[in-house]
């Protein structure tokens, strides 16, 4: 299958999800080739022309101009968007479903949502890991600098989180992402905290190397930056899962409704409220092997199922599907 590729305009993780999409689609066999939609709409008449993709694929789809998802359709080239940030900006991106022959997105509350729409080729794809990005630590317990580290955007319940744990407890806590030293500006001199500011994916991998915990907590449905007026509940894990688990790092995760579809309890721990992540951190950090056990169990389980290679996959085995490709 010819894939065309337009890759979403977002900057940070995307460049690596970007990366990962082109490189697995030409692993599949398929003949893929990138376009920058900032190049205008001449330019991609003429790439598309001559490429004459079975399918285009984008992420996202906020920034694309409705121009061209028009121009593509009334040529019928097939189109597919991967919906990345569900359902935090719900308001835009059930504007433009309709826009697309194929919508995948990473979130269960999303996917009902569209489904009530009437979209006919909705489907559920989260997001994968890259297992070139996120590897191992050679020395994993000679590497663990930390006792818990947290990696994201400092949201309230997330800057809250971290007050609680240094007010509770005595271990030493790494926060890792932008905006961190603005929002701990009252507990930064702290000698347990360490901040660091926001590091690409292949830094990131060597910060969930350097910890015996990783905490994973999830975006609030809804906060106020959010485009989400429907008040749509995620119910589906982040990314991050999968990166953590792909680096044999051991996380606690918030509990989310379809966290056992992925991962059993032998994978993963989760936790719900602040006195059970008490308790759970007091032991996983004093039991060194069931750790080591559990996290060789999550990161097994990734590179079987959940890696990037396994999503494009699916995705297009979908749209082959569909359209006899």
């Amino acid at each position: 299958m010819k894939v065309l590729y337009i890759p979403s305009g977002f900057p940070g993780i995307y460049y690596l999800f970007d990366n990962c999409i082109v490189n697995e689609l030409r692993n599949e066999g398929h003949v893929s080739k990138s376009f920058n939609h900032f190049k205008g709409m001449e330019s991609l008449k003429s790439n598309v022309l001559e490429f004459a993709p079975d399918l285009v694929l984008t992420m996202t789809g906020f920034i694309l101009p409705k121009e061209m998802t028009e121009w593509l359709k009334g040529q019928n080239y097939k189109t597919a968007v991967w919906m990345t940030e569900d359902p935090y900006y719900m308001d835009r991106t059930i504007e433009i479903i309709n826009d697309y022959d194929y919508v995948f997105t990473i979130d269960r509350a999303a996917l009902d949502c569209y489904r009530e729409e009437g979209h006919p080729n909705i489907f559920h794809l989260p997001l994968g890991t890259d297992p070139n990005t996120f590897i191992p630590s050679k020395n994993p317990e000679e590497q663990k600098k930390d006792d818990i580290c947290l990696v994201g955007y400092p949201y309230p319940q997330r800057i809250e989180l971290i007050k609680f744990l240094l007010h509770n407890t005595q271990y030493t806590i790494h926060v890792v992402g932008g905006k961190w030293s603005d929002e701990l500006t009252h507990v930064k001199q702290d000698h347990r905290l360490k901040i660091t500011d926001w590091k690409p994916p292949q830094e990131v991998a060597h910060y969930y190397n350097s910890a015996k915990i990783i905490l994973n907590t999830h975006r609030p449905h809804d906060l106020a930056e959010n485009n989400n007026s429907m008040g749509i509940i995620n119910k589906s894990i982040n990314n991050r899962t999968f990166d953590i688990a792909a680096c044999g790092a051991f996380q606690l995760i918030t509990e989310e409704l379809d966290l056992r579809s992925y991962f059993s309890e032998e994978e993963i721990i989760s936790f719900e409220g602040d006195e059970d992540l008490l308790e759970k951190i007091d032991f996983y950090i004093n039991n060194d092997k069931e750790r080591k056990r559990i996290s060789l169990n999550a990161r097994e389980k990734v590179l079987k199922y959940h890696t990037f290679a396994h999503r494009i996959r699916e995705l297009t085995a979908i749209a082959q599907e569909i359209n006899n490709i």
